[in-house]
């Protein structure tokens, strides 16, 4: 499946980046593989949050994609914590 990943914090990201991710990831473990593609700090500390028609939700690290309730598609930003 594949997300879109936008940064919010930092203007030279304007749009989202598609990620090629699978359901059983982690939050944790897609969140490492976007930081890494998009070159930023590892000093500091962020949160996914999935935007969603229906209203955003953070997306909890811990658990699998497909159980945050992420789908093929779904765009998601990444906050500074």
């Amino acid at each position: 499946m594949f997300v879109w990943v936008r940064v919010t914090f930092d203007d030279r990201f304007l749009c989202h980046q598609g990620v090629r991710a699978q359901p059983d990831m982690t939050g944790k473990q897609l969140l490492d593989t976007v930081i890494g593609m998009w070159g930023l700090p590892g000093d500091r500390r962020y949160r996914l949050v999935r935007v969603h028609p229906a209203g955003s939700r953070e997306v909890d690290l811990e658990r699998t994609l497909g159980e945050n309730g992420v789908r093929d598609g779904d765009p998601l930003d990444i906050h500074a914590a």
